[in-house]
Formats: structure tokens, C-alpha cells, sequence
């Protein structure tokens, strides 16, 4: 035997030496054995790997590296240098390093799965979830037995987020193999197939996860939404009604119900559980629509507008589905222990007609006159209250809804029993939750500020006043009037979190829109007093004519605003975008102008702080009018316009109050003339 052939035999003894001895922690003598081997080869990368291996167990980093890239340099196809060079520069973070290895390793060696395993943790740290997870899914491909059935189950979890159907539905039945009692892996496999269309096979799965675990409610209303698609009605109702007997606190489940029995024809039946939906979740407003779509249905036109557009049910409705009898409404003049501190007598206005180019107004500008409600507060004792953004209720200690402190539904709120649990509190509380409240700038000046100023002109210390509660601060004008009132931030509880409470005592201003219109002379110049303290005088900083964009919204947007603005700024216009600024500047924009146009939308709410006589030229969209801004028009003695926009995208499916608005620009030039701006 030739001595380079002994040669050889000996470095191979002394490697898997060294290996032996680093498997047996053993590193110096693993260090020793790989520096033998190589006085006899030195050109042997298998054996510079080996030394890589024992230096980075002994953590001299810098030095495995160079072992490894030696290793690399004499044998080029040595995968394991690549990869262990990529878990050095990995635990480095040293990403792009790591990256470039990994992939090489992969590249020479695409069958091992733990490359692709500690790949996957490389993209993990880097937050490239998907990289990770298709490298996860690439290593139990490789070595289906290496996983458990957890980590197949939560490997299929992270795939079907990712929208990797045919991946997800082979980890979930790999995790089922292994564990064929693993009912949730059932449950998410149907999920799969539902989304693959492959209803029949996710009904099976659904089946057999309920043969395994009867008592999992989402198994139950998973297999009836899978029923619902193939129109099997009948059974899907079984499903459902299964699916809440084991979990009768879920709206949803009455929700898919309600549309199951709809489909059938039941329609008392539906309506009953999409009650049921909103005694849990009264702001549920998808729920809303859908007793509007049946009140349709049932040839009730005026109670489904209400419902659908004002989210408001009949008391007829209220009295027949949440089982309400007797005298359950009270007012807050009719309880001996309610105080009433009063402000405003009840008023009306009479209203100016809006001007337009057309031969004959909308039916929505031939209103008259409105009426005001009387303006006052009521001091409540031990009564509990409920808000969320589409009703707001106070209850009697007896369970009577006080309805002219009320706004929205309180019927479902007195008739459930199914809420979240109250919260109590000591002391002097002011109820402010409203229905709407927690929306818009126009609900928030007029149906929450307006009546922190209402406290304000009453015989009411505000700083005896324990909590405020409001619908949620969350936007910058909520903090900012919040603050400009002067209510300190530990003194907010908003009803978002906290929407059912109880207190010692309550103060409750009046709410006019539940008996007239919201907006009031009185309101209007109280807010012009806070964010206009000084008499404004016309200022050069400020425009004339000014044309509010609502650019930055997400709905009635002006789609050909480019061609409108182009047109107006031949007349002096300059174009405002109100988000961008605060209420006090906003105020002294309106202030100063002349001339205001604008799409119908919550900038407008604006037009109060304008001085008498300032021109309003408000534009609509022909499926969605509001009379709002007419009303404050008249209330503060300005002259308005209205342009109804074109007819256009007639396939719109969307909601009413969201459609875009096109303007007719030689109807805006009309309408210009018309009120001698041009």
C-alpha cells in the first residue's frame, strides 16, 4: 500500500476521531485530532470543516469561520461549511452573510431538511414570515416524521394565513395521521377546503372533528356556514342551533342563523335571532341592515329606511322580539327622583329655502320649519348605563329605559341578559355616550361637545364631577376639544371599553335629536365662543373664497375634484384640506370667508363659525342628501346652494353615504352666477 494511500487512512481515522470526541464534548482533544490530520493533509476540507465544528462548539467564532472558508476554498461542494458558516454569521446578525451561505448550502445539498430549518429562523428574525414559513414547510416535506403533530398543525395555521391552500390542508392531514384525535386540526382542514371549494370534503372533516370533540361549538357552525354553500338550508340550521345550544354568547352564530332561516322564508324567525345578535352586540351594524333588508321583505317601508339609515327599530319591533311588556319607558319628568335642571325652552326655526339651478327642489329641502327640543339636565340616581357608537342608555334601578336621556335602541339593552358585566362607580358621573358619538367630526361637535357645554350653563360645578363618559378619544380633534374644555384626561372613560356602568349618580344632558333636530342657535354660537374667543376681524392670512377638499377621506370624494378646483381658482378660490389643521384655525378659515364650497361632508360643520351672510355651496351625490348644513344655514344666517352631482358608476354596490360625487362643471357655473360669486 503506498504511503500517500496510508496517508489518507490516517487523516480519515483522525477526523471521525475528532468527531467522536466533539460528539462527546471532548473539544480539546477534538482540536488536537483535527491539527494532526492536517499535518498529514492539509489540503483536506472535510477536515477544516471538522476543526470549524470544534471551534465553534469551543465558541472561537472568528476562527471557525476562517475553518469553514478554508474548508470551502479546498472543497467547494462541502454543503454542511456553507450552512455552518450561515448559523455563525445568523447568531452575528450578520443577515445578508447568513443568507448567502444558507442558500448555497441548499443550492449543493436541496435534500436536507435541516438547512431549511435553520433557514426558516434566519427569515423568522428578519420578519419575513413568509420566507420562514416556506422554509419550515420545505424541511417536514423532507422529514415528515421530524414534527410533531402541534408543529404540523400550527405549520398549516401559518400557510393558510399566507393563502397556501394545497400546503396548509397537507400539514393539517399530516397532523391528523399523527395524531388522529387532534379534533381543532378537523376543524381547520375544513377551513382549508372550504377556501380550496372543495365543500363536500371539508363537510367530512367537519364531521369527524364533531365525532371526536361533540362539545366545540365552531365546529358545529363551521359545518353550517359548508351547508349554507350547498344550499342545504335544513341541516344547516341544525348546525347552528347546535353551535349555540354549546355557546349562546356568540353572536355570530345567531348571525348565520338569522340568514339560514331568511333563506328559508322564516322571516319572524330570522328577525328574532338577528335580535338575539344585537341583545349581545347592539352596535352591530351589519345586523342592522339585514332586519331593513326583511322589513323590506315584509312590506314595511318607512320601519326598514329607519332601520337601515338610522339604525333605529320600532318600538313595535323592540316590544315583539325582546319581549317587552308593560310600561318598560319612562321619561325623565315622570320619576319623582329624577332632578331636572332646565335650560332651553322647546323652539322651532323657520327655514329659508336652499338655492339651486334646477326647476324644482328635492323633497329633502322642502322642509319648513324643525323643531327644537327643550334643553336640560337630568340627575339620575343608582341607575346603570349602556353606550357603544349606535345607542346609548340610562336605566332606572327598576329596569326602565329613561328615553328622553336614551338615544338609539335601549329596548335590546333592557331585554338582555346577555351584556358584558357592569362596571360600578363611586361618585358624581356625567353620561355623554351617544348614538353616533364616537363618529364624525359633525356628531362629535353637536351630539358630545354641544352638551359638555350644555353642563357648562347649568347651576353644575364641572369640577365636581367625579368621570366623564364618552363614546372613545381617539382622533386628534377628539383630544384636542377635550382639552380645550378643559375635562382632564384621568376624568375620560371612554364606553368603547367600558360600555355598561353603573354609578352613585348620574348627570345626563338632554339629547334634541331624539325629539327635534340636533343642531341649535344655542350650540352653534356656544362652540364659536370656545374655538373664536376674540371677535375675528377679515384677515389677508385667510381666503375669501375657499373650496374644502375631501381628498384625504375614504368616501364622498369629489372624483373629478382636479377639473372643479381648476375652475374655481380662475375665481380667487384657494383649496383647504381641514385635517391637516386645528379646529381654531379651522374656525378662522370659515371665519374670514365669504365663500364657501364644499362636498356634503363633516368639514361643513365648520360653516358655524362663518359670520352672516357668508355664501354656502354645498355639492351632493344624487343617491345621498343630508339637510344638515342647510339647517345650520338658516340657524346662523347664511345663504346656501346646492349642486346634486351627476349620475355615474350605476354598477356601485356600496352603501349610499359612501358614493363619490361628479360634478357637472357648467353647473357649478351656473350655480356660481346664480349666487353672484362670478
Amino acid at each position: 500500500m503506498s504511503s500517500t494511500k496510508n496517508q489518507e487512512i490516517a487523516t480519515i481515522h483522525l477526523n471521525q476521531q475528532a468527531e467522536i470526541y466533539l460528539s462527546q464534548g471532548k473539544l480539546d482533544a477534538a482540536h488536537g485530532a483535527c491539527l494532526k490530520a492536517l499535518e498529514i493533509f492539509p489540503n483536506c476540507g472535510e477536515i477544516y470543516k471538522t476543526m470549524g465544528n470544534v471551534l465553534q462548539a469551543m465558541g472561537k467564532l472568528e476562527l471557525a469561520k476562517n475553518s469553514y472558508i478554508k474548508a470551502i476554498e479546498e472543497n467547494p461542494t462541502l454543503a454542511e461549511a456553507y450552512a455552518n458558516l450561515g448559523s455563525i454569521y445568523a447568531r452575528q446578525q450578520q443577515w445578508e452573510e447568513a443568507i448567502k451561505y444558507y442558500q448555497k448550502a441548499i443550492e449543493i445539498k436541496p435534500d436536507r431538511a435541516g438547512f431549511y430549518r435553520n433557514f426558516a429562523r434566519v427569515w423568522q428574525s428578519l420578519g419575513k414570515e413568509q420566507l420562514s414559513v416556506e422554509c419550515s414547510y420545505q424541511a417536514v416535506i423532507l422529514e415528515p416524521t421530524s414534527a410533531t403533530a402541534k408543529e404540523y398543525f400550527d405549520l398549516g395555521n401559518k400557510l393558510l394565513e399566507l393563502g397556501k391552500l394545497e400546503e396548509a390542508i397537507a400539514c393539517y392531514n399530516q397532523a391528523i395521521k399523527s395524531d388522529k384525535k387532534l379534533s381543532v386540526a378537523y376543524n381547520k382542514l375544513g377551513n382549508a377546503l372550504v377556501q380550496k371549494g372543495e365543500i363536500d370534503v371539508a363537510i367530512t372533516a367537519y364531521n369527524q372533528g364533531i365525532q371526536i370533540r361533540p362539545n366545540n361549538p365552531r365546529l358545529h357552525y363551521n359545518l353550517g356556514e359548508a351547508l349554507t354553500i350547498k344550499q342545504e338550508y335544513q341541516q344547516a340550521t341544525i348546525a347552528f342551533n347546535h353551535a349555540i345550544e354549546l355557546n349562546p354568547h356568540n353572536h355570530l352564530f345567531y348571525r348565520k342563523l338569522g340568514d339560514v332561516l331568511q333563506k328559508q322564508g322564516l322571516l319572524d324567525e330570522a328577525i328574532a335571532c338577528f335580535i338575539q345578535v344585537l341583545q349581545i352586540k347592539p352596535d352591530h351594524r351589519d345586523t342592522y341592515f339585514k332586519i331593513a333588508e326583511i322589513l323590506a321583505q315584509k312590506n314595511y317601508p318607512s320601519a326598514a329606511v329607519q332601520c337601515r339609515l338610522h339604525k333605529q327599530l320600532s318600538k313595535n319591533v323592540l316590544e315583539k322580539f325582546c319581549k317587552l311588556t308593560g310600561d318598560w319607558e319612562v321619561t325623565s319628568n315622570s320619576i319623582s327622583t329624577i332632578n331636572l335642571i332646565k335650560i332651553y325652552p322647546p323652539n322651532q326655526i323657520d327655514l329659508l329655502p336652499s338655492q339651486n339651478i334646477e326647476r324644482k327642489l328635492h323633497p329633502n329641502f322642502q322642509t319648513k320649519l324643525v323643531e327644537l327640543a327643550e334643553e336640560f339636565i337630568a340627575i339620575v340616581p343608582e341607575a346603570r348605563v349602556w353606550g357603544d357608537g349606535l345607542n346609548s342608555a340610562v336605566i332606572t334601578s327598576d329596569n326602565k329605559l329613561v328615553t328622553d336621556i336614551s338615544s338609539g335602541n335601549g329596548g335590546l339593552i333592557i331585554s338582555s341578559s346577555r351584556l358584558p358585566p357592569i362596571h360600578k362607580l363611586n361618585g358624581t358621573v356625567a353620561f355623554l355616550s351617544v348614538k353616533f358619538g364616537g363618529g364624525g367630526y359633525y356628531h362629535w361637535m353637536f351630539d358630545m361637545v354641544a352638551r359638555i357645554l350644555l353642563l357648562h350653563q347649568s347651576s353644575i360645578d364641572i369640577s365636581s364631577i367625579d368621570k366623564f363618559i364618552v363614546n372613545k378619544i381617539q382622533t386628534r380633534f377628539h383630544k384636542e376639544t377635550i382639552k380645550k374644555l378643559g375635562i382632564p384626561q384621568n376624568k375620560i372613560i371612554e364606553s368603547c371599553n367600558y360600555p355598561h356602568i353603573q354609578a352613585d349618580r348620574l348627570i345626563v344632558p338632554s339629547i334634541p335629536v331624539q325629539f327635534g333636530f340636533r343642531t341649535t342657535k344655542w350650540a352653534c354660537e356656544s362652540l364659536k365662543s370656545i374655538f373664536l374667543s376674540q371677535q375675528v376681524s377679515r384677515s389677508s392670512l385667510y381666503p375669501e373664497k375657499i373650496y374644502i377638499s375631501r381628498s384625504q377621506a375614504l368616501k364622498r370624494r369629489v372624483v373629478n375634484e382636479e377639473k372643479v378646483v381648476n375652475l374655481l381658482e380662475k375665481f380667487g378660490f384657494k383649496t383647504i384640506v381641514l385635517e391637516s389643521i386645528s379646529i381654531p384655525e379651522q374656525a378662522l378659515y370659515l371665519a374670514n370667508a365669504r365663500v364657501v364650497v364644499a362636498p356634503h361632508g363633516a368639514g361643513l360643520t365648520n360653516i358655524l363659525f362663518c359670520n352672516s351672510g357668508t355664501k354656502i355651496i354645498e355639492f351632493f351625490a344624487p343617491e345621498y342628501i343630508l339637510v344638515c348644513y342647510w339647517v345650520i344655514s338658516n340657524i346662523c344666517g347664511l345663504e346656501h346652494y346646492h349642486l346634486i352631482g351627476e349620475v355615474f358608476d350605476e354598477g356601485y354596490s356600496g352603501k349610499p353615504v359612501n358614493k363619490d360625487i361628479l360634478v357637472n362643471l357648467d353647473k357649478l357655473l351656473s350655480l356660481l352666477k346664480l349666487a353672484e360669486v362670478i
